[in-house]
């Protein structure tokens, strides 16, 4: 069944399920306060015939004394009926964009990688801040200012209709005239909402890219290069801005001609009326207050179409978004692993991140438990994404991932997950403590623990050397460390982990030779008694495992061992002799 994310009831609909009801409590009593505002704001337009009538022109003594004091009680009630109605819906907005927030954030942490990867940085972050926005602004438009508007006009309205049905015919005869251009404008505003979203997608990706790249936009002098990009996205938003603000303006033009038109033909017929005698001074003004009164939540009420609109076009985005399932999911029966021993073993695996263009192609190996396994051969091969396949990234189209004899998809993804650390070549630190970021995944973690951890991974000493050692701040992904410190952090983290399978993607790659050294023999005392896989360029690192599977253009070229695959002569011996010659070069 297909989903109209654009039809305003949908949408209606499911925010209110969603994000209203949950919250009704608070509502009701909002709504409770919105019909006392606007009963005491149509007493107040009501008190004008008895304040003119029985006051100026009967001018009696005792309407003189109680009318003043009940139009002073109408007030403070007025006023702090409102000033707790605003509180109740300032309060559910910013419950509400809270809500919200989490949920969207939940999303994107739990989308497929090849999801997250599909989209900019920028483009999340506009969800979560703009769009957020936009839908909370078009809920508390609706709810504290349409529905209490709505409802204070329906009590002046009254008020009108009491005091005279002809005069309020003729007052609204042409506001209906109004509602088709507001229709039509609201509509482009939806669309040009979806343009504006693109647009402040775009200035936070560019934003965040030049601020964590600056070492190469300073590297390469082009500060004003990233100057005049960034000034043709911000007159992007300008110009977009100028066009929501011409449309959504627009209206209060017609709205305003009509009111005037209204309060002619009122104060000309009205006049007829008290001239003639048909009606009194107080009932004529009384009625022309609430007209008054009246107009003012009219064309509040019409000028709020430009927001719910823009809201509208966010909703339907936010909600695209909210029912865009992973793919990578555990499967209803899913067994989790108590215990892994760490058998991996791909059985003609073939997987295509594009449609015809595969990254693997038909894989048949073997990684014993407790061996060390290493993964060799020219960029762009398929080793990483082998990795990838191991830890469920992403799905074969065909053929098995299997641990323990088990294929991973039937497997929950936290017990295949947990079974394994991970020391990518491109090392993910957070913008907190050390400590924390080697604490990343264990969170019960002491901190002997860690500093044990750190020491295995060669990080202790210069941990020490930081101003507030293992609770200093590393920066946004480190950038307070240099490359090799961020690598030892990242392998204390693994160490700490202690899972029996282990994933080293280059992991000593960013280290000097002193440094990777050190960590080679930390490494070697980690992998004792655990399955380890282990990506590689320089073949030096890994002529000590187990076995060597050379990969090349998706498929497995040869495996053996660092001897028998040089005896062999083939593809290994080849890149090892290449190295060995660039290495004697050098």
């Amino acid at each position: 069944m297909s989903v109209n994310y654009a039809s305003t009831s949908y949408l209606a609909k499911r925010l209110t399920r969603e994000y209203i009801i949950p919250h009704w409590r608070t509502f009701a009593i909002s709504i409770s306060l919105m019909l006392v505002i606007a009963g005491t704001t149509s007493l107040h337009a009501w008190l004008v015939k008895p304040a003119l009538d029985s006051v100026f022109v009967d001018k009696n003594t005792l309407a003189l004394l109680y009318i003043p004091l009940v139009v002073l009680a109408v007030t403070v009630v007025k006023g702090f009926a409102t000033y707790f109605q605003l509180l109740t819906m300032n309060i559910l907005s910013i419950r509400i964009t809270a809500d919200m927030r989490l949920r969207l954030y939940e999303h994107f942490i739990r989308s497929d990688i090849a999801k997250l990867h599909s989209k900019s940085s920028g483009d999340m972050m506009a969800s979560i801040h703009y769009e957020i926005g936009m839908i909370v602004g078009m809920i508390n438009t609706v709810l504290n200012g349409f529905v209490k508007q709505l409802f204070t006009l329906v009590a002046l309205v009254i008020v009108m209709f009491y005091q005279s049905m002809e005069l309020s015919l003729i007052a609204f005869i042409g506001f209906p005239l109004a509602g088709y251009p507001i229709y039509k404008l609201g509509k482009k505003l939806r669309n040009l909402s979806f343009t504006n979203q693109e647009v402040a997608a775009k200035f936070n990706s560019q934003m965040s890219d030049t601020l964590q790249y600056s070492k190469l936009v300073k590297s390469y002098t082009c500060e004003d290069f990233e100057v005049k990009r960034m000034s043709a996205i911000i007159e992007g938003i300008f110009k977009i801005g100028k066009k929501i603000s011409r449309i959504s303006l627009i209206a209060s033009p017609f709205v305003e001609s009509l009111a005037g038109i209204g309060v002619a033909a009122v104060i000309w017929y009205g006049g007829h009326q008290v001239i003639s005698g048909q009606t009194t001074p107080g009932a004529f003004f009384s009625f022309f207050a609430a007209m008054m009164m009246a107009y003012k939540p009219l064309k509040s009420v019409s000028s709020m179409n430009s927001g719910v609109q823009m809201g509208l076009g966010a909703a339907t985005r936010l909600y695209t978004l909210f029912d865009e399932k992973p793919k990578i999911v555990d499967k209803p029966n899913a067994i989790s692993l108590a215990k892994v021993k760490g058998d991996i073993e791909f059985e003609d695996v073939v997987f295509s991140y594009i449609d015809d263009k595969r990254a693997l192609k038909g894989i048949n190996l073997k990684i014993p438990a407790g061996k060390t396994v290493a993964l060799v051969g020219h960029s762009g091969g398929g080793k990483s994404t082998i990795m990838s396949m191991i830890l469920r990234f992403y799905d074969p189209d065909s053929g098995q991932v299997k641990l323990d004899g088990h294929d991973i998809c039937d497997l929950t993804l936290k017990s295949l997950r947990s079974s394994m650390s991970v020391v990518n070549q491109e090392v993910m630190l957070f913008d907190d403590t050390v400590i924390e970021n080697i604490r990343y995944g264990k969170e019960g973690a002491s901190e002997e623990e860690i500093i044990r951890a750190a020491k295995l991974a060669e990080a202790d000493e210069f941990i020490q050397e930081l101003p507030e050692k293992y609770h200093a701040k590393v920066g946004q992904n480190g950038i307070r460390l240099s490359g090799g410190q961020r690598q030892r952090i990242a392998i204390a983290r693994a160490i700490l982990y202690n899972a029996p399978i282990l994933l080293l993607d280059e992991a000593t790659s960013a280290l000097d030779p002193i440094s990777e050294k050190l960590i080679k023999d930390a490494l070697a005392k980690l992998m004792k008694e655990r399955t380890s896989v282990v990506i590689a360029h320089r073949l030096s690192t890994v002529m000590h495992a187990d076995k060597i599977i050379v990969i090349a253009n998706g498929c497995v070229v040869e495996e053996g061992t660092h001897k028998e695959l040089l005896d062999k002569g083939g593809a290994y011996a080849n890149l090892y002799l290449k190295q060995f010659e660039i290495t004697q070069d050098e």
